[in-house]
């Protein structure tokens, strides 16, 4: 195998890797969390593989740490598509009422965020950088008022509907990534979508 050569037709690590990553490529959900354990063989190849996938698609940025030094953890997003959920006015205050600072910027939100995960906390609030519903994040976190309704994809308090629509959004967007890994190799699907 060329070492040079990030992806082989029939490889499975990249293929399970933008099938993981479809929705955030295609705007559905504006990001996701991978975590690589320490103890997994070729954890660090693997990494390395990660981040020449993510170079191949311009919609895509990511951050990775080193997670209670047992794992690395690679948050991976889609600008455009955080950026425009992180706004929303609802979101944006919640997050500002949690200490994310009042002038917005994404870069410096994301950062918060992995400031506080690397300190080995995994915040409630990383729900809304995921693309989960408000209401679901705030259920979550024990508001009285927000029961549990179900598990679909995540916990889903209150009322269903907006996580429902959320859940088959994200659904469609997987559908169609792993529709196309089988007609295209994955480098094609970074550059079409």
């Amino acid at each position: 195998m060329n070492k040079d050569c990030i992806f082989q037709q029939n490889d499975i690590f990249i293929k399970w890797l933008i099938g993981i990553l479809g929705p955030v490529i295609i705007g559905s959900k504006p990001a996701e969390i991978i975590s690589l354990p320490h103890r997994e063989k070729n954890h660090k190849i693997k990494l390395q593989r990660i981040k020449n996938c993510i170079k191949k698609c311009n919609k895509l940025s990511m951050k990775f740490f080193i997670y209670k030094n047992k794992s690395t953890k690679i948050f991976i997003y889609n600008v455009k598509a955080l950026e425009l959920y992180i706004t929303d006015n609802k979101n944006l205050r919640f997050l500002e009422k949690l200490g994310y600072p009042k002038e917005y910027k994404l870069t410096i939100y994301v950062e918060y965020l992995l400031s506080k995960m690397k300190k080995g906390n995994l915040p409630h609030e990383i729900g809304i950088f995921l693309g989960y519903p408000l209401k679901d994040v705030i259920g979550f976190m024990g508001h009285p008022s927000l029961k549990l309704t179900k598990v679909s994809g995540w916990r889903i308090y209150g009322n269903p509907k907006l996580s429902d629509e959320k859940y088959k959004e994200i659904l469609t967007a997987k559908d169609k990534v792993k529709g196309l890994l089988k007609r295209f190799k994955p480098e094609e699907i970074l550059y079409v979508i």
